[in-house]
């Protein structure tokens, strides 16, 4: 006896409507996805500019109240002895870049390298530091400065001295804006963030756009200095402001070094204060450099 079965499969224009209604949820659903994905890359962000924050911050109670600096740790030859001592001896300024600032806080245990890199970190050159060397610390020599952090950590953003192991850009620690800001203080005082273009000129072009704006506009996560955090997207923060050399307030660009401020003779009577606000990557200094027009043997702010 034979049987007849009856079957039938899904025609053409069935397997059609499913795809089209399967490509029309799709359309819905990655806008969506994709904006809960920055939203969870803000978030991540912010909480590690909080924890950069939070180990400056840790730093500050037995320090006289300042965040580190490493001019201060890794000192000059005492005058009277001639001799490196740890805590005596005048500041070395040419030490004062952020690269040595950050691997003096990783060496200090404030936080690790790895909080460092954002989580939308774009550039090439910029990368964690896997291999961080804790075992270089020494401080028994007198002949010479002692060793107070690992000095393979980098912060150039070029790439032309290696990697960059920061993603995040820093106040200066130079001119008025260290005495005054560098510690906790001022709420409109920006002191580390999200990176920014060059001289605080917004460009479609720019690497920084892409950490949590749209591909052709920048949007960053700022601490300032009471710690309070700010998602901005403008390089002009209400609050932010310094004087000119008229003395009238003037609105801050928190990634150019304005000009116009008022020449301070503890400077030499020919340069500013240096005290706006500026979030950049600073090299490495030279103090003896007298065609530095930035005080602290800094020659460059690196930014982008």
């Amino acid at each position: 006896m034979k049987h007849e079965t009856n079957k039938k499969g899904f025609t053409l224009i069935e397997l059609l409507v499913v795809m089209s209604i399967i490509a029309l949820l799709l359309s819905i659903l990655m806008p969506a996805l994709g904006r809960a994905r920055a939203e969870a890359m803000l978030t991540k962000d912010q909480s590690q500019v909080k924890a950069i924050y939070g180990g400056f911050s840790f730093w500050s109670p037995t320090h006289n109240d300042m965040f580190p600096i490493p001019g201060l740790l890794q000192r000059q030859a005492d005058p009277g002895t001639g001799q490196y001592i740890k805590g005596r001896g005048p500041e070395d300024l040419s030490v004062n870049d952020h690269g040595s600032l950050l691997s003096m806080c990783i060496m200090q245990n404030l936080f690790t390298p790895d909080i460092l890199i954002a989580p939308t970190e774009q550039s090439e050159w910029v990368a964690p530091m896997d291999a961080y060397d804790y075992d270089v610390f020494d401080a028994s020599s007198t002949s010479q400065h002692g060793i107070f952090w690992d000095p393979l950590f980098g912060d150039d953003l070029t790439g032309s001295d290696g990697d960059c192991n920061n993603s995040y850009g820093i106040m200066p620690l130079t001119g008025k804006r260290k005495p005054r800001n560098w510690k906790v203080g001022s709420s409109a005082f920006a002191l580390l963030g999200t990176r920014g273009p060059e001289n605080g000129v917004n460009s479609k072009f720019s690497k920084s756009n892409l950490f949590h704006g749209i591909s052709s506009d920048w949007k960053g996560v700022i601490t300032f200095g009471d710690g309070h955090l700010e998602i901005l997207e403008t390089f002009y923060p209400d609050s932010t402001t310094y004087l000119d050399s008229n003395g009238v307030s003037v609105i801050d660009n928190i990634f150019k070094e304005d000009e116009g401020q008022p020449v301070d003779p503890d400077f030499g009577g020919n340069q500013g204060e240096f005290a706006d606000c500026i979030l950049a990557h600073v090299k490495y200094g030279d103090i003896t450099d007298t065609t530095s027009t930035k005080a602290g043997g800094v020659a460059e702010f690196l930014h982008d």
